[in-house]
């Protein structure tokens, strides 16, 4: 059974689809300029993928916006700062 995607990575997804969109790049060239195949840019952006910082980085590069305007509003739980 396939676990159901959490609000963070659908609300992750959302925003890297939304800035994307925006930019008028397309799925293909954001999987080519993070060196990652075109099937893991569609299941980041519906959030079924859960990925790492490296990967995060890099669409954050390809997109040229700073990792933190990525993340930023993104948990749904309070956390306490480090």
């Amino acid at each position: 059974m396939q676990k159901a995607p959490s609000q963070e990575l659908i609300l992750l997804g959302g925003k890297i689809k939304k800035i994307r969109e925006k930019k008028l790049m397309s799925q293909s060239t954001l999987a080519s300029m993070c060196d990652v195949d075109i099937r893991t840019i569609q299941r980041i952006e519906k959030g079924e993928y859960g990925f790492g910082v490296p990967l995060l980085f890099a669409i954050a590069n390809a997109l040229d916006i700073k990792v933190e305007s990525l993340v930023k509003n993104i948990s749904s739980k309070k956390t306490n700062s480090i």
